[in-house]
């Protein structure tokens, strides 16, 4: 017998041992959906991703975290985390979606690295946030605001409940 047939007669099987275990444990076997796997694109669109275009305050010039040598795709040094600065299209500001998302912690939104890293007078998780700090506190407008977002994990990006936050006044953010 090949191997790639004995291989199919293992997989069918394993694949029957596993129907007749199951239909021995119980009538009904229910599985549960998980919940609150992702967080709120509108929200983001509307509520986070201008933060990360806007001029930080205190910062001696037009500079924002997207900014070149900051967080920029193209040419930024600001570690793991890359977005495109003003997203041209719909492609850019999902990519910006997903590397936001990355950095929120949707079980303890506090201890999201989005929020800690420029946050003043925390430890930078990895080091130091060579941007500096940013949020002078967490009654920031900013920081608020992104912790709302990550706040809210919902079961889909388009969920229902998205569009629920509240844009900050940009110039209420920061130091």
């Amino acid at each position: 017998m090949s191997a790639r047939r004995l291989c199919a007669r293992g997989l069918a099987l394993l694949g029957a041992g596993l129907l007749l275990a199951l239909g021995g444990c119980a009538d009904e076997v229910s599985v549960e959906p998980l919940s609150g796997e992702t967080l709120c694109f509108a929200d983001y669109q509307q509520c986070v991703d201008p933060i990360l275009h806007a001029s930080i305050n205190g910062s001696g010039g037009p500079v924002s975290c997207s900014a070149s040598g900051c967080h920029d795709v193209a040419a930024g040094s600001g570690g793991g985390f890359k977005v495109f600065v003003n997203p041209a299209n719909e492609t850019e500001l999902m990519a910006n979606f997903f590397a936001a998302k990355a950095f929120a912690n949707l079980a303890v939104p506090t201890d999201s690295k989005l929020l800690l890293e420029p946050l003043s007078g925390i430890s930078a998780i990895s080091g130091t946030h060579t941007g500096g700090d940013i949020f002078p506190g967490t009654g920031d407008a900013c920081y608020a605001a992104i912790l709302d977002w990550a706040s809210r994990s919902v079961d889909d990006a388009n969920a229902v409940a998205c569009g629920a936050c509240t844009a900050p006044t940009l110039a209420d953010c920061g130091f």
